[in-house]
């Protein structure tokens, strides 16, 4: 599991043991393992509800590739350790990140514990106006025009239910993480 600092994964199984027999554990190799593209999940439950699961994929859809089936098996039970480098890399890149976005005027950044993601709060940036001439009313807004005038590609908080914030993704280089903050940062300054 990517996750940072003493944080600690838990599923609802491992925190209320009572709830074994109602709980469905879901997970992948596309994150941890970056193997997005490969499409691969599992989960573990009650043999009911993994015997209709089944029932249903089975009619809705071909199945998983075989090499795709190697392949996340192959990550799965080998060794663990670029796991850990990995998620090391990934938190110098978060804690740049939210650093970088901090300083953003009308921005808040709560410290991820896991995952790549950011959600930052941009409630201090809704009602102004962009150098653009835009009016940021809502989180769509924002990202609409982040997108148009500084050509940077964040996912508005409302896609997930959670406006007004949007999404970025840390899971790309760091210096065109450095410049795409850096991009938010002027575009937040030059909010009126």
């Amino acid at each position: 599991h990517l996750v940072y600092d003493d944080f600690e994964f838990c599923t609802v199984a491992e925190v209320e043991p009572k709830l074994k027999d109602r709980t469905l554990t879901v997970n992948g190799a596309s994150k941890a393992y970056a193997m997005t593209g490969w499409r691969v999940g599992f989960a573990g439950g009650p043999r009911p509800m993994i015997a209709a699961m089944t029932n249903m994929q089975g009619q809705i859809g071909s199945g998983i590739s075989t090499i795709g089936q190697a392949a996340a098996t192959a990550a799965l039970n080998g060794p663990q350790d670029l796991l850990k480098e990995r998620a090391a890399d990934y938190k110098k890149r978060r804690d740049e990140v939210v650093a970088m976005l901090r300083k953003a005027p009308g921005v808040t950044c709560h410290l991820p514990e896991g995952a790549f993601y950011v959600f930052p709060n941009i409630a201090g940036c809704i009602g102004k106006t962009t150098k653009g001439g835009r009016r940021i009313e809502t989180d769509t807004d924002f990202v609409t025009a982040l997108l148009e005038e500084k050509h940077v590609a964040v996912v508005q908080g409302a896609a997930y239910g959670m406006s007004p914030y949007f999404r970025l993704s840390y899971a790309t280089d760091v210096a065109s993480l450095r410049d795409g903050c850096g991009r938010i940062q002027e575009f937040c300054s030059e909010l009126r």
